[in-house]
């Protein structure tokens, strides 16, 4: 089996299954020597945010110094993005080599009778390859939910964390934020410190009673106590009201408000995580000054923008800094969405966007995308602007590029699969 073949195959098992526990992935791991055990964990969970607030974190540990393994999903473009160390993707030959080490493995424990989700399949690729790299620490981003996932093997990460919480996977994490909530909540463990972003009270209410039923502290942060000091169209600078005697102004490399947040919360979690050694407060700032994180409003062209907004809360987000840029220009979108989002409040959300001149709907390579031709019959109902639906996305983007003027603004927003089939037709 070469590489080529490895990922079709992994990529060709379910993602989801009917067993709600993590027993037979504990065995893998004891059978590969218990690599888990040899990790020093960040654990983080959240609705939106969690991918840039393990980036932050990674970042800043590496200005530290340190070897830093960064597991997250979805990948954009190829799946080694799932698995770094020092912000560098695994290469294909360790991919390879590692998987195959996991396959042999299961074998020998189950035979034909257990095939792990892919899910779990990419979880302990990562976990036994960040042990082999002797990595100093680790970040796990939960792949859904968080009390039935399998990042939650470890039994005591150094610090769990909670982004933003909001309704999204309703199928299956449940259909009121509390009950959501409690699924997130369900990474929170005995003696772990929890670090969470508190605006929603009846969220913070659920994480609260949580931690405290097993008495473990927890540590708010509220945008109220974020101060937004300039902003530019490449970076906000921003302070913190409990942090700023220490750290003073901050700089985050993105144009979203919300990524002041995920830095506060990587912050705190730092803080938290590395309670035997001193803080490097250069470290922190350097860190959270450079990270990168793709397809979370990113550049790509002057005037150009890939921003996974691939749920209602994120779609609010972007409708916000779109309305902004608005003001003083023409704006012009494309737009895709998976069938299981709430695509139609998505839509109401985007058609409300100002100096919108035009929607261009792009048909996605996922049996679960919506279909172009439905999507552009909808938005059609609510804007005035002009509809179109492509049979490609590059067609889309063509006839967008016709329309616009030089200074116009387009956005490729929604799907991270259409985050991911844009950034390949950039680097083409």
């Amino acid at each position: 089996m070469n590489y080529n073949e490895c990922v079709e195959y992994i990529l060709s098992i379910p993602k989801f299954n009917k067993i709600k526990s993590n027993e037979n992935c504990g065995k893998i791991l004891e059978k590969l020597g218990s690599p888990q055990d040899k990790l020093k964990v960040f654990h983080i969970a959240g609705t939106n945010g969690k991918g840039s607030t393990s980036a932050f974190i990674s970042s800043i540990l590496q200005k530290m110094g340190k070897q830093v393994g960064l597991f997250t999903s979805p990948h954009l473009v190829k799946i080694n993005e799932r698995i770094k160390v020092n912000n560098q993707d695994i290469s294909d030959q360790d991919f390879l080599n590692t998987a195959l080490q996991i396959k042999k493995t299961i074998y020998s424990l189950f035979e034909d009778e257990y095939v792990p989700t892919f899910f779990e399949y990419i979880f302990l690729i990562a976990v036994t390859y960040f042990a082999k790299k002797n990595v100093e620490y680790a970040i796990f981003e939960v792949g859904l939910g968080g009390r039935l996932d399998t990042t939650n093997i470890f039994e005591k990460p150094l610090v769990s964390v909670i982004t933003s919480v909001s309704m999204d996977h309703m199928e299956i994490l449940g259909n009121t934020i509390e009950e959501i909530a409690a699924e997130k909540a369900g990474i929170i463990k005995r003696d772990v410190p929890v670090v969470y972003f508190g605006d929603n009270e009846k969220v913070a209410k659920i994480i609260e009673e949580k931690a405290g039923s097993i008495n473990t502290r927890t540590i708010k942060v509220l945008s109220k106590d974020i101060s937004i000091l300039g902003k530019s169209n490449k970076a906000i600078d921003f302070s913190v009201h409990n942090m700023y005697d220490k750290y003073g102004c901050l700089t985050v490399p993105f144009v979203m408000e919300y990524q002041t947040i995920n830095a506060t919360l990587a912050i705190k979690a730092i803080e938290c995580g590395l309670t035997s050694e001193k803080i490097d407060i250069l470290a922190v700032k350097e860190g959270i000054k450079n990270t990168v994180w793709p397809g979370r409003m990113e550049q790509v062209r002057e005037n150009i923008y890939l921003d996974g907004a691939h749920n209602y809360e994120g779609v609010e987000q972007f409708v916000k800094y779109a309305n902004e840029v608005s003001k003083e220009k023409d704006v012009y979108i494309i737009f895709s969405v998976v069938k299981e989002k709430e695509y139609h409040l998505m839509m109401d959300l985007i058609s409300t966007i100002k100096n919108c001149k035009g929607y261009f709907v792009a048909p996605i390579n996922n049996s679960r995308a919506v279909a172009a031709t439905d999507l552009a019959e909808y938005l059609r109902k609510h804007v005035d602007s002009f509809v179109s639906s492509f049979d490609s996305l590059k067609a889309a983007y063509d006839c967008a590029m016709k329309m616009k003027k030089t200074e116009d603004v387009l956005f490729f927003v929604g799907s991270l699969y259409m985050v991911g089939e844009a950034k390949k037709l950039f680097e083409a």
